[in-house]
């Protein structure tokens, strides 16, 4: 099965999982770090790769001047058109037809679905999409994370929601591509410690205690030492 196929499949089977109590936190906080890294404004113009069913992007769009999203899976984009009608500013389009210049590329846990090869393409392509002086930002699971030793123990549900070329990546890795692509400032940090994994495994999990889990999260990624082995990086590149 091919990640297109993949995706169709899961966002016919699996939309519901996006409107849990986990989930929700997970995608607004995804959105404010967003906003507050990349200075995010309404002059921005922004293309956001991977869009799935938009459901970040309709997070950003009161903030932001227009976006526009893009995916491989047809079923995610009508999701997507259906539920974004009452944002002016926001559109969606399959992957390779959108034109124009931007000021920023987004790519909300996208760039781990491709190989080191394609991801080198798609970051020079992001380079060519900018304007002069915009920003990438990526946000994708870690290599370090600590979350991963347990993956034994979940190894069904972990396949389940996990596409055929899925992997973690290297944040240092990652950052040096994006030097090779042309970005000239590029910066690392950690955005996401165990939500997210668990918003996949435990989407049954009350809205009371999520506000819990997502404070612990949050705590988890302040301790200098710990953050090293948070479950996501994010970098952002200019």
């Amino acid at each position: 099965m091919n990640e297109r196929d993949y995706h169709d499949r899961h966002y016919e089977a699996e939309a519901a999982l996006f409107d849990t109590p986990l989930f929700r936190r997970v995608h607004d906080r995804a959105a404010r770090q967003f906003l507050h890294i990349a200075r995010a404004s309404r002059a921005h113009r922004i293309l956001s790769l991977g869009c799935g069913d938009g459901s970040i992007e309709r997070r950003l769009a009161p903030h932001v001047g227009t976006i526009v999203g893009v995916d491989i899976s047809p079923v995610a984009l009508a999701q997507a058109r259906a539920k974004s009608t009452q944002f002016a500013n926001l559109s969606f389009e399959i992957a390779g037809r959108s034109q124009g210049d931007f000021d920023i590329v987004a790519a909300f846990a996208f760039l781990h679905h491709l190989d080191d090869a394609a991801i080198r393409d798609t970051l020079h392509a992001a380079r060519r999409a900018l304007r002069p002086g915009g920003l990438l930002y990526s946000s994708d699971p870690s290599r370090r994370r600590l979350v991963g030793l347990l993956r034994g123990l979940v190894r069904k549900t972990y396949e389940r929601y996990h596409s055929p070329d899925e992997r973690e990546l290297d944040a240092g890795a990652l950052a040096a591509m994006a030097g090779e692509a042309g970005f000239s400032e590029v910066k690392t940090g950690y955005s996401d410690y165990f939500l997210g994994p668990l918003a996949w495994l435990a989407p049954g999990t009350p809205a009371w205690l999520a506000s819990g889990l997502e404070a612990l999260d949050s705590l988890a990624l302040g301790i200098p030492l710990a953050r090293r082995y948070a479950s996501s990086f994010y970098l952002c590149a200019s």
